[in-house]
């Protein structure tokens, strides 16, 4: 169990960082919207939008390829993968950057982007340059299982962006222009703390084949980065689409329009925001975690655990939520409520958006097989076939169901990529999946979410039921004997390292 809890550690090692990473980040919306205009604000959205898009081409799946050959090379080369890893990436950056400036007067005018302000884009090409070169460096980070140092550069980032942001923002006015300075300030300061790691890891040299093997392993990582863009966003564009008359048949007498209807599923999504940090959060370390583990003797059977864990670990956390999600969002703060009442009307299909990151933690689990197999050509193909579902589904069901279609329209779309996923890996690496003990936890999880979605469509059931079904669900999974003493015992634990 040492291996688990070394695990535990580095995923909330990874989470705690990127909560507190998000929720500083937050902190910048009402600066800006006392600082900005409406519409200088959205020409900042617009672009860092292209550059979040852009940083998918940028990266080029290298910072997995990276963290992938490392594992099968020796200390004595292992520099020479990492030189080879950055070198090649400046190179892409030059590549790509200069077509990008090329186009960022067409670029503007497409966005609507006012010519005054298109020199943002040479701004926002110094700040791609710059991620890009950390990205190598960072992943070194994950594979010398390094999460804390990890952690605190990454909050580092964010704490110098805020700094920044006062700085040329509000001292200076420098307006639209100082926030991509904070941003290129931060970036240089994330470099900055990797220049250890640089001049310890980085030579003049650039080896051929281990640049093709970089460029097989992480180009897929491109299409399949932008499939899973189509998958995130999909639900507003189609909400979006919806026509008056199709809003006043969905929601009559509510008065609603596509605008209103858009940002109460964006705020459902963004209430979801502890199922994008779990998957987040087990993706940084589970990668590194099952590529150091792989050769061991119990490794089917070590993964299998890790996956009953995984799931009891995300139906507490759900349920917990779930349960009491409409009392967190009324909770008085100086006199205000913590989320505006009209956003309430989104809060059923919260639990759809957590049951959709639940299927891509799963999703996660399984590309193990594609990993240590190296064949990772079937993320564009399993991301390929998720994107044409969500919009499918989209297409199908927003008219009819409106915000239950697009949310249910993610869990599908999810839910057959983890079975795709499931499919292949177990095709490449068979894990012990322990189905007598895997399926009491899959039906528990299941009753979790049933639960959570019968509260937030029955809000008035009182505190009571709800800490009775709370104490009911936490036993549940170890009544029906899907966990086994010795991991609960581990799952007890993680909330003793968090603490």
């Amino acid at each position: 169990m040492n291996r688990l809890r070394t695990l535990a550690k580095e995923s909330l090692a990874y989470g705690v960082s990127s909560l507190f990473s998000r929720f500083l980040n937050f902190l910048l919306v009402p600066f800006y919207t006392h600082i900005l205009t409406p519409s200088a604000f959205g020409v900042s959205n617009i672009v860092f939008a292209l550059v979040a898009f852009l940083n998918v081409i940028y990266q080029a799946g290298f910072d997995s390829a990276y963290l992938r050959l490392a594992y099968d090379t020796d200390d004595a080369h292992r520099k020479r993968l990492f030189s080879t890893a950055l070198w090649s990436q400046a190179g892409l950056v030059v590549l790509f950057t200069i077509p990008f400036l090329l186009a960022s007067p067409w670029i503007g005018k497409a966005f609507n982007i006012p010519f005054e302000n298109r020199n943002l884009f040479g701004l926002a090409a110094i700040i791609l340059a710059l991620d890009t070169l950390s990205v190598v460096p960072m992943a070194h980070l994950r594979y010398r299982h390094q999460a804390l140092h990890f952690a605190s550069i990454r909050l580092g980032n964010v704490v110098v962006n805020i700094a920044g942001n006062i700085v040329f923002v509000l001292w200076l006015h420098e307006g639209l222009r100082g926030i991509f300075l904070a941003n290129i300030v931060a970036s240089f300061f994330t470099l900055a703390l990797l220049s250890p790691i640089l001049l310890e890891n980085l030579r003049a040299a650039l080896d051929g084949e281990r640049f093709r093997a970089l460029l097989r392993f992480g180009l897929p990582f491109m299409p399949a980065g932008l499939y899973g863009i189509v998958n995130e966003m999909a639900g507003r564009l189609f909400l979006g689409r919806l026509t008056p008359a199709e809003i006043a048949r969905l929601y009559p007498g509510k008065g609603w329009d596509v605008l209103h209807l858009t940002g109460l599923f964006s705020a459902a999504w963004k209430l979801g925001v502890f199922g994008l940090l779990l998957v987040q959060m087990y993706r940084l370390a589970w990668q590194p975690f099952f590529l150091q583990h792989q050769r061991d003797a119990d490794a089917p059977a070590l993964f299998g655990r890790v996956l009953r864990v995984l799931l009891l670990f995300i139906g507490t956390c759900g349920l917990t939520l779930m349960l009491f999600l409409d009392k967190i969002v009324s909770f008085p703060v100086h006199g205000k409520i913590l989320i505006a009442k009209p956003f309430w009307d989104g809060l059923p299909i919260v639990p759809g958006v957590l049951l959709a990151y639940a299927f891509q933690a799963w999703f996660i689990h399984f590309t193990l097989g594609i990993y240590i197999a190296k064949q990772t050509r079937w993320l564009v193909w399993i991301n390929g076939i998720g994107a044409v579902i969500t919009v499918a589904l989209n297409v199908l069901l927003v008219p009819y169901l409106g915000l239950w279609g697009a949310v249910w329209a993610a869990v599908i779309c999810y839910a057959v990529m983890a079975f795709l996923m499931t499919r292949k890996s177990q095709s490449l690496f068979p894990i012990d999946l322990a189905w007598r003990r895997l399926l009491p936890v899959m039906i528990w999880l299941a009753v979790c979410f049933a639960a959570g979605f019968w509260i937030q469509l029955n809000p008035g059931v009182g505190m009571g039921t709800r800490v009775a079904m709370l104490f009911a669900g936490l036993c549940l999974p170890f009544i029906l004997g899907g966990i086994t003493p010795a991991e609960g015992r581990l799952f007890l634990a993680l909330f003793r390292i968090a603490r």
